[in-house]
């Protein structure tokens, strides 16, 4: 596979990705990922539903937005380049075991 930066560049980039535990990326901050790895990343309407302590809350009380939460974007890098990972419960572990994988393949 070619990948558009070289694999030191690349771990600095998934090093970034695992700090966004959490987080709902935008279009353009899911692809600045995800271009590194050679594809555009999916992304979606999202309503927010601030209400729920496990909910999403948007940027100036937004209603909806479109993006990707980083742990899914993760997911979406590992299976575009192939690379196996563990399946976890909750949104920063599944962000680390895919961070994890990633890393544990670009040292490779």
């Amino acid at each position: 596979m070619k990948l558009a930066m070289s694999k030191e560049l690349l771990l600095k980039l998934v090093d970034e990705l695992r700090e966004c535990d959490h987080l709902f990326l935008s279009p353009k901050g899911a692809d600045r990922f995800s271009t590194a790895f050679g594809f555009k990343a999916e992304t979606w309407i999202h309503h927010a539903n601030p209400q729920d302590p496990k909910g999403l809350t948007l940027k100036d009380g937004a209603e909806q937005a479109e993006g990707v939460d980083a742990a899914h974007l993760a997911q979406q890098i590992c299976r575009h380049i192939g690379v196996e990972y563990l399946s976890t419960f909750g949104r920063g572990s599944q962000l680390r075991a895919c961070c994890d994988a990633l890393e544990q393949w670009l040292k490779s």
